[in-house]
């Protein structure tokens, strides 16, 4: 039975039937109907915290200059794919998945699933940037990072480029114009055939498999840089400066993470980069380097692992098994319950990605400030006088709470060693000072 006849067949029996159903306008699933309100108030939380936690990541990473670190740089270009998402991916995507009957036309049954996946795999590939460009960064610290945004430019129109193929496997039938019974009813199909199969194993091999593989790899190369060295010093610049004739100053640089040398004559000076004492460095200050890019190894892993976790389900389900299963009464409820349950669980990343950039690169005084603004107890108050934040601030930058009277006095016996309560000057102060009478 051909095409025409098949409507013909269909709109007849309808009208037996004595069907009065108004198809122009949407009908929820059946199978939906007891939690519908339940889904629509959790992806309208999502929605709302997402678009406003994202806009904050970039209003934060604007104000506070961040974006001149290339990792921030990326997460502007994740917060604004995030909020492409909860702004329009995830509405459409949760009206459609509701609603049985397709009114919407032709365009967005062509586009949308487009728009889904693009800024999905613009997220993906900003992933992999940040992992390359942070083992280009811990592997060799003095060659200059990659144009931030030429190449989150580059995620887009790769993403783009992905999806291009979608409307080929995509087929819109509106019934209306087979006969008139059927005025606002339309079909908004995929063609299932052998070549859409493996079109879309393909795009979650590509899109997904493979860049999780290549962060996963660039990450434990990172974590074996930054464990693996044999001293304190990892990702520190040293650079040794001398005056020639010309009374014009050169400078060379030794990097401790390439075990490098530095060609130097007998009156240059090596010291730590930025430091203002002459030809000492702060040993302090460099491990506290080191345990920054532990920290944020850390963070980075997190966001990377929820997001491949959150995402992982429905790619499975959308990519590889919606393909071959067979969907009838019986299961439709199974089916329909897991799958916008799955939608919703994709897209959590757009919460979790800002919460987690924030907690990392907010200092602890400002998320104080948070905390006590949304428990509004009465420590929120103390913080508007200036003691107490003068207070906090000393306490939070690491100083000690107990007056040099109740320490306990220490005398030296020789004049190489002062006592200091700080740990820095303790330990500076401990170091040999050179023989300058040689």
């Amino acid at each position: 039975m051909d095409g025409s006849k098949y409507y013909e067949s269909l709109a007849e029996g309808m009208k037996s039937q004595n069907f009065t159903i108004d198809f122009t306008k949407p009908h929820i699933k059946p199978t939906l109907l007891n939690v519908y309100v339940f889904f629509i108030i959790l992806y309208g939380v999502t929605i709302l915290s997402g678009v406003a936690l994202n806009i904050f990541a970039i209003y934060h990473i604007i104000v506070e200059r961040l974006f001149r670190d290339a990792t921030c740089g990326y997460f502007i270009n994740i917060a604004l794919a995030d909020i492409i998402k909860c702004m329009f991916v995830l509405p459409i995507t949760l009206m459609v998945t509701l609603v049985q009957n397709w009114t919407w036309g032709s365009f967005l049954c062509y586009f949308l699933p487009m728009l889904q996946d693009i800024p999905l795999h613009s997220t993906m590939l900003s992933f992999v940037m940040i992992a390359f460009d942070r083992y280009k960064f811990l592997k060799r610290p003095l060659n200059p990072r990659l144009p931030v945004f030429v190449f989150a430019t580059g995620t887009w129109l790769s993403a783009l480029c992905i999806v291009l193929p979608y409307p080929i496997y995509t087929t819109y039938i509106d019934l209306g114009t087979h006969h008139p019974i059927l005025k606002g009813l339309g079909l908004c199909v995929g063609n299932l055939t052998d070549d859409m199969r493996e079109y879309m194993r393909f795009t979650f091999f590509l899109t997904y498999v493979t860049p999780l593989i290549g962060i996963i790899y660039l990450y434990v190369k990172m974590s074996k840089i930054l464990t693996d060295q044999g001293g304190p010093l990892p990702v520190v610049i040293y650079e040794s400066r001398h005056r020639t004739d010309s009374g014009v100053s050169s400078t060379c640089y030794a990097d401790y993470s390439l075990r490098g040398q530095c060609t130097r004559d007998s009156s240059s000076q090596f010291r730590l980069r930025g430091a203002s004492n002459g030809n000492h460095f702060d040993m302090y200050e460099a491990e506290l380097d080191m345990k920054k890019e532990l920290r944020t190894q850390k963070y980075m892993t997190s966001i990377v692992t929820i997001f491949a976790i959150c995402l992982g389900p429905l790619m499975i389900i959308s990519r590889l098994a919606k393909l071959t299963m067979l969907e009838t009464y019986e299961n439709s409820v199974r089916i329909d319950l897991a799958f916008i349950t799955l939608i919703w669980v994709a897209f959590f990343p757009t919460i979790s990605t800002p919460v987690l950039f924030l907690s990392w690169r907010m200092n602890r005084l400002t998320k104080e400030r948070l905390k006590t603004y949304f428990r509004l107890s009465t420590r929120r108050k103390l913080l508007d006088t200036v003691e107490y934040r003068g207070e906090e601030e000393e306490a939070l930058n690491g100083s000690s709470c107990t007056t040099v009277e109740t320490q306990p006095k220490f005398q030296p016996s020789g004049g190489d060693l002062h006592y200091s309560p700080s740990k820095k000057s303790q330990y500076k102060s401990s170091r040999p000072f050179p023989n300058r009478g040689s």
